[in-house]
């Protein structure tokens, strides 16, 4: 393609790559909504990221570029930005909408996870858990801020035969509420009932 045997290039991870062909004056986006509404607070951030390389990777010689960006919803205000490269726009609209939902930077993230071969079983142990974690929350550490989603599906239910669910908690990250998941988490843990349900927390993760 670099050497011009090749007219058209299609992939999955062109981005990723860096690849800089000075050549390309057509880039397309084919399903942009994947990326735009993914299960994740992130996904207007990583979907703007992505738009915005994308776009840059044409025109990038003496020729003027084209972008064409596929979507079910074109009026969609990350996807405009991201064409026009507007920076500041995307953080000021992303930084009010992180403070008003009580997402990052302005709370963390906790995300306990629950995996098991019974899906009931599972969802079961799921709502225990909440349960446990309610009851010590309330009788233990009535001032700790907390926002508790869930139990939800995770955004791949099954995996290698095994179902999973989760919670999200939005909350500080501090030594109180650290003890608090951790005395959650060995109540749930002498549980016989749900011993056969893997139980986890991941502060702050990649996905939620």
């Amino acid at each position: 393609f670099s050497n011009g045997e090749y007219d058209i290039l299609v992939g999955t991870q062109m981005v990723a790559k860096g690849l800089d062909f000075p050549n390309v004056t057509l880039v397309g986006v084919l399903n942009t909504d994947h990326a735009l509404y993914a299960d994740d607070y992130r996904s207007y951030e990583r979907a703007f990221s992505l738009l915005t390389q994308v776009v840059g990777r044409s025109g990038r010689g003496k020729e003027k570029g084209v972008a064409v960006i596929q979507s079910y919803t074109p009026d969609n205000l990350i996807i405009g930005m991201a064409a026009r490269q507007d920076y500041e726009a995307f953080y000021e609209t992303e930084i009010k909408m992180r403070e008003m939902m009580l997402y990052p930077p302005f709370a963390d993230i906790c995300l306990v996870g629950f995996v098991g071969e019974n899906q009931q079983l599972t969802l079961r142990a799921a709502a225990r858990f909440l349960d446990i974690f309610v009851g010590m929350a309330r009788s233990e550490h009535p001032n700790l801020p907390l926002r508790i989603l869930g139990p939800s599906p995770a955004l791949v239910v099954k995996v290698s035969n095994k179902f999973r669910y989760k919670l999200i908690i939005k909350c500080r990250n501090n030594r109180e509420f650290r003890a608090l998941l951790s005395g959650a988490l060995l109540g749930f843990g002498e549980e016989k009932e749900f011993q056969r349900v893997t139980a986890y927390a991941d502060m702050n993760a990649l996905v939620c």
